[in-house]
């Protein structure tokens, strides 16, 4: 067995130049295909970090939040404990708020991922879990709606019942 590559993002130096006001969350995929560019468009709070933590130091000007997004796979959820542990030793100025895991399948979790699951969600305040969505693959980002926190919550879609997150 070879050693896995830990992950590892640099951390800006200068708030994120986004028209104000900015994103009120940023989402840091722990790797590619995480799903941060579907969440990003989904919220309307929420952007993409672009693999850096935010700089955290200008609180007027950058949000200091951040939510790790990953996906439920053994190497998405390795990557993900890398960045929260990073988050903790380098002593970050950004808050790291919790952990968004995507799932990757339809079904059940293999009990391999459920078990690494459960132990890097035990690092982190916060923990939402996004159940599979078949029409995802195939849906241009464009073609997704938005949610905004003055929405509300909706309680239909397509005839049935929505369900969120639960922390």
């Amino acid at each position: 067995m070879t050693a896995r590559e830990r992950t590892s993002v640099d951390a800006r130096i200068e708030p994120y130049p986004v028209p104000a006001p900015g994103p009120a969350v940023w989402l840091l995929g722990a790797h590619g295909g995480s799903g941060v560019s579907t969440l990003a468009q989904y919220w309307s709070f929420a952007d993409d970090a672009k693999h850096q933590w935010p700089c955290g130091t200008d609180r007027a000007v950058e949000s200091p939040y951040v939510v790790v997004v990953c996906r439920e796979t053994i190497q998405g959820l390795s990557s993900a404990h890398d960045l929260i542990l990073e988050h903790r030793t380098r002593d970050l100025p950004c808050e790291l708020l919790g952990l968004v895991t995507v799932a990757n399948a339809a079904g059940p979790l293999p009990k391999d991922v459920r078990q690494l699951r459960s132990i890097v969600t035990g690092a982190v305040q916060a923990h939402w879990s996004i159940g599979w969505h078949r029409f995802l693959a195939s849906a241009a980002r464009s073609s997704l709606p938005t949610w905004r926190a003055l929405d509300g919550v909706p309680v239909q879609t397509k005839g049935r019942s929505s369900t969120f997150p639960r922390t």
